[in-house]
């Protein structure tokens, strides 16, 4: 099976799908901020026993470089979220046992020798092509079951927008006290006056039915562009 190696800017001059409803604010046509360059291997399918008496347990992955191109040293957070068809929301957990991460890496190792754990690929990333940092994020696959799903990445660019809020009621109270993990009393905002909107990378694959009961272990890339999320 063809892996592709995507180069962001190259994917993004791929044939724009039909205009969406209610689409929202767009990017600047060219950069305003920092920007990372960003490559990528499309999601993949990977099966990993996590006991010697346990059934494999399936996880899509994606594998990806990123190379600080500013003048500046910068933090790198990415964020990666997973959305199906019908609107799941799948963040990456790390939760999932470092023996998935290690059959990824062994999976990888002569296109991807640098290749590190999710955790450790966090924070400052200097500039330039030698210090690119290379990691993966993974989904546990039981939680993907429609045929199409997006993928948002953030954390890759400065440009941000500040934008009102149009559900803000000035009746209502902005804050609510709750019980944090800790058994603490902390205020979180309910009914926030503006809300800020960041430039996200946008990534779409259908997954083929499958043939003769034969698993699809690479989705079908359907294009890639920036939007504000």
């Amino acid at each position: 099976m063809l892996r592709m190696l995507a180069l962001t800017r190259l994917l993004l001059s791929a044939p724009p799908r039909e205009p969406e409803v209610g689409s929202g604010p767009e990017p600047a046509p060219t950069p305003v901020a920092w920007e990372f360059a960003f490559r990528y291997l499309h999601p993949r399918l990977i099966e990993v026993r996590l006991a010697p008496d346990a059934r494999p347990e399936a996880y899509w992955y994606l594998v990806y470089t990123a190379v600080n191109t500013s003048s500046t040293t910068q933090q790198f957070y990415p964020s990666f979220e997973l959305v199906t068809e019908d609107l799941r929301v799948i963040s990456t957990d790390t939760g999932i046992s470092p023996l998935v991460f290690e059959a990824i890496r062994e999976r990888h190792k002569l296109t991807h020798p640098y290749l590190v754990h999710p955790t450790k690929a966090l924070g400052e990333l200097r500039v330039g092509e030698d210090y690119a940092r290379e990691s993966v994020a993974i989904w546990r696959a039981r939680d993907v079951q429609t045929n199409r799903f997006t993928i948002y990445i953030g954390g890759l660019s400065g440009e941000a927008r500040i934008l009102p809020n149009p559900a803000y009621d000035p009746d209502r109270p902005e804050t609510r006290t709750v019980l944090g993990p800790d058994g603490r009393e902390r205020e979180v905002i309910v009914n926030p006056k503006y809300f800020t909107i960041r430039k996200t990378l946008e990534l779409r694959y259908t997954l083929p039915a499958p043939a003769g009961g034969v698993r699809v272990v690479e989705p079908r890339f359907e294009g890639a562009r920036w939007i504000m999320r």
